[in-house]
């Protein structure tokens, strides 16, 4: 079960780092604003959900290692931040980003305020931190170590 988590979490990690960088830039130079924003939002959605399963899959995958002695728990508490933020970004952030797009109204927006670019950038951190989180986490379980 731990090399179909580790080959999961890189097939996430080519689809993260794909839309992130390659398709998402292509979408907006090759389309009007509008439509290349529909577009990847739908990509990074998608993204979103398939990296919280297979993250899921890792993060109990490696607490039964831990139970049979084989693991270090130290990874499982990387693979719970990176948990946290995918949820963060695509529950939190991501509808923010939607109400300003569609001008409704969004319950975080209206507690802390804030512009378009403001949390477009906040979203761009996070889905940077999770590709570059995700990279050292695929690292150690293509290399079969959970520490």
């Amino acid at each position: 079960m731990k090399k179909l988590a580790g080959v999961l979490a890189g097939a996430w990690l080519g689809l993260q780092l794909g839309v992130g960088y390659l398709v998402a830039p292509l979408l907006f130079q090759n389309l009007e604003r509008i439509e290349a924003g529909a577009l990847a939002g739908v990509l990074f959605t998608v993204t979103a959900y398939i990296g919280l399963a297979v993250w899921l899959l890792v993060y109990f995958t490696g607490r039964s290692e831990e139970k049979r002695a084989y693991a270090r728990p130290h990874t499982g508490k990387w693979v719970l931040l990176l948990l946290a933020l995918l949820a963060v970004n695509q529950f939190l952030v991501t509808p923010v980003i939607e109400a300003h797009k569609t001008g409704t109204a969004n319950w975080l927006l209206t507690l802390l305020g804030g512009s378009f670019g403001r949390w477009h950038g906040v979203s761009t951190i996070i889905y940077m931190v999770c590709s570059v989180l995700g990279l050292g986490l695929v690292f150690r379980l293509v290399r079969m170590e959970w520490r």
